[in-house]
């Protein structure tokens, strides 16, 4: 609870009042805390300058409250907003008594005073206007209103006679009466015009080292200070004069500060005229002529202009101010403009097609004036060189021949072109690649290359390869494909079986899924695949004709599309069947008697013989009379197990052209036959015997 009519006083305990000057604010505050803080200090400063001010404060807020109020009128209403019961009705009856102000006169009463103590003439001039002549009946305030009219009537006096002193050309003179009412009121508008004015009509004017100077950024413009003189005024005040065509010119005043000295305009006034004054201040008053700026059209460039550049390709990009229209570009190359193949949006430029050699790219930005017209930023500019890049390879073909690879392309004109493998994942068709020793291209395929021409690729390996056209320090990405070598089957086996078949028996291959088993055989191929199951369980069989034919075997690709190389080493010759059938047919009739039985031997060979046959020889196995059980003697098992009976040389052999050969005639039975093949190649001849009856004579 307060008392305000005779001082503030708030009631502590046991009925007492104690004052509330500047000491017991301060004590609140502490107690307080930050919340409270600021507005305590404030009041606390008040207070100090004069110990009637917090009374005045509460007394003014008090009266506006109850006289807003519905119930202003009733000693309640007062008690409600803390007043001491004692004082309410006295308070409310004060209250009604004033006079009511509005809103703007609640503004000028409220504001007046701050503009007065800060030597704003005008701004106070300007609100006690809107307050009654005579204060309201408040003494001070009348004085206040009396001594505002007397400030503006001698600044007005001063400006008069700097006004007389310039139209007469005394420049000094003109100058002093202006600094005296701009002394006098510190935010007379005609004052500062007119100082700047006479500035820099001077005689002896101030040089480009006094100048005020300014540098215009994207969104700000920077003011440097001019060189201070000895005795120059502590502070500085600096304004920013906007020139309006057809209207007054504005005044803001620039309030922030430099990290790296002088002053920044946050908010110039884009495509209008501005010049900057900076004001030596003194006791927070003009003390002395302006440093002036030149004029500066705030029209700002663009920043950060910037590019990247490509196979006849410039990608451009830049920041535009806020304030800007849009922007004008123009690109030049060698040989002018370029206009075809450009292609403009916010913030960036595509030009493609372009020549190689030196380009420029031009850039303004365009400003809205006052008056509707557009205004353009001087324009920045941004030199690029557009290098020679190798044509693109189009396409990359890959065909398989005698166990290696063939590679063949399109494109790539003028470009050296390689045959390549990344590491990773190989760049899209078409990606410019620029020489980085950090990560460098990859080497061009290290495989051997084949007698016929060609590559031989890894056994065993699955490459993805990618043309690159390179060309010097750039390079482009091709297309590509998979090569895929198999792992080569080890120990394969074929030997030729009854039916026109053939067995064929190998090492699994690791890892490999699927075998596949290829046979080219008279100028035709077939290929026969089995799973691991498969050939455990079943073995591997495969069609031929009695042709020499070669088998292949190779573990199934593992990647879809790919290009297959059998790996080397992978296929077994196999020669035409070579048969030689021998029979024992009887002698030719001489007379009324036969001749000696005849040993027959007849050679079949599809295709040509081979330059050297097996040795044909005839064994005979004779008994000593009949056996035991009468049974005859058994064939001869091996070449040596009975004794060599014929022999016929594998040079006389013919095929279609039997060898017939009589049987000694001294041979008595009984005694078994049996015909073996010996030497070189007889393995790969077979031999085709007649019914074991035939062969035992009894």
């Amino acid at each position: 609870m307060l008392r305000v009519l005779d001082g503030v006083f708030e009631e502590r305990a046991a009925r007492r009042w104690q004052h509330i000057g500047a000491g017991r604010i301060h004590e609140i505050a502490v107690a307080r805390g930050v919340a409270y803080g600021p507005l305590l200090a404030q009041l606390e400063a008040v207070q100090l300058q004069d110990p009637a001010a917090l009374r005045r404060i509460l007394l003014y807020q008090l009266t506006e409250l109850l006289q807003a109020h519905p119930q202003g009128s009733e000693p309640g209403t007062a008690v409600a907003l803390g007043v001491c019961p004692r004082e309410a009705r006295a308070l409310v009856r004060a209250a009604a008594g004033r006079p009511r102000l509005d809103g703007q006169q609640r503004e000028a009463a409220e504001g007046v005073e701050e503009a007065w103590s800060s030597g704003k003439v005008r701004r106070a001039a300007r609100l006690a206007a809107r307050l009654p002549a005579d204060g309201g009946g408040d003494a001070l305030l009348r004085g206040r209103l009396s001594d505002i009219a007397l400030r503006a009537k001698e600044a007005d006096r001063a400006l008069d006679a700097g006004r007389k002193a310039e139209r007469s050309g005394d420049v000094r003179a003109a100058q002093a009466g202006f600094l005296r009412a701009a002394r006098l009121a510190a935010d007379c508008p005609r004052a500062v015009l007119a100082l700047v004015r006479v500035r820099q009509a001077e005689d002896g004017s101030a040089g480009p080292a006094d100048a005020l100077a300014v540098r215009p950024a994207a969104e700000t413009v920077s003011l440097s200070p001019a060189r201070p003189a000895a005795g120059a005024a502590p502070g500085t005040r600096v304004l920013r004069l906007t020139r309006v065509p057809g209207g007054p010119t504005g005044i803001t005043e620039i309030e922030h500060a430099s990290p790296a000295g002088g002053w920044v305009d946050r908010h110039p006034p884009f495509g209008q005229e501005v010049r900057y004054a900076a004001f030596p201040l003194r006791d927070g008053r003009i003390d002395g002529p302006p440093v002036v700026s030149d004029v500066l059209l705030v029209a700002p460039d663009v920043s950060g202009l910037r590019s990247t550049t490509g196979r006849g390709r410039i990608d451009a990009a830049w920041t535009e101010p806020s304030g800007a229209l849009d922007v004008r570009v123009r690109l030049y190359g060698p040989d002018g403009p370029v206009v075809d193949g450009v292609s403009v949006r916010t913030g960036a430029l595509t030009a493609t097609g372009l020549a190689v050699g030196a380009h420029v790219v031009r850039v303004h930005c365009r400003y809205r004036s006052p008056d509707g017209s557009v205004v353009e930023s001087p324009g920045v500019e941004h030199h690029v060189v557009v290098d020679p890049w190798p044509a693109p390879v189009d396409r990359l073909d890959a065909t398989v021949v005698q166990g290696a690879v063939r590679f063949a392309w399109s494109g790539g004109r003028d470009a050296d072109v390689r045959l390549v493998a990344w590491p990773a994942d190989p760049p899209e068709p078409g990606a410019e690649l620029t020489h980085d020793p950090a990560r460098p291209w990859p080497a061009p395929l290290p495989w051997e290359a084949a007698a016929g021409g060609g590559l031989v690729p890894p056994p065993g390996s699955v490459t993805r390869v990618s043309a690159l056209a390179v060309l010097g320090p750039r390079a482009v990405a091709g297309p590509g494909l998979v090569v895929e070598c198999p792992p080569p089957v080890a120990g394969a086996r074929v030997e030729r079986v009854a039916g026109g078949r053939a067995r064929v028996t190998f090492d699994w291959p690791a890892e490999a899924g699927e075998v596949a088993a290829s046979v080219e055989q008279d100028g035709g191929s077939t290929v026969r695949r089995v799973t691991r199951s498969t050939y455990v369980r079943e073995g591997l069989y495969v069609d031929v004709a009695p042709s020499a034919f070669r088998l292949t075997l190779s573990a199934a690709p593992r990647t879809p599309d790919a290009v297959v190389v059998p790996p080397p080493g992978g296929g077994t010759r196999v020669a035409p069947e070579i048969t030689v059938r021998y029979r024992i047919v009887p002698g030719p009739r001489r007379a009324l008697r036969r001749g000696p039985p005849l040993l027959r031997v007849t050679l079949s060979c599809p295709g040509e013989v081979p330059p050297e046959l097996p040795e044909f020889v005839l064994v005979v196995r004779t008994g000593k009379g009949r056996t035991e059980k009468g049974r005859a003697p058994t064939r001869p098992r091996t070449p040596t197990d009975g004794t060599a009976l014929l022999r016929l040389d594998g040079d006389r052999l013919r095929p279609g052209d039997p060898v017939e050969l009589p049987l000694p005639s001294g041979l008595r039975p009984p005694y078994a036959l049996r015909g073996f093949l010996l030497g070189e190649g007889a393995a790969d001849v077979r031999l085709d015997e007649p019914s074991p009856t035939d062969l035992v004579v009894r």
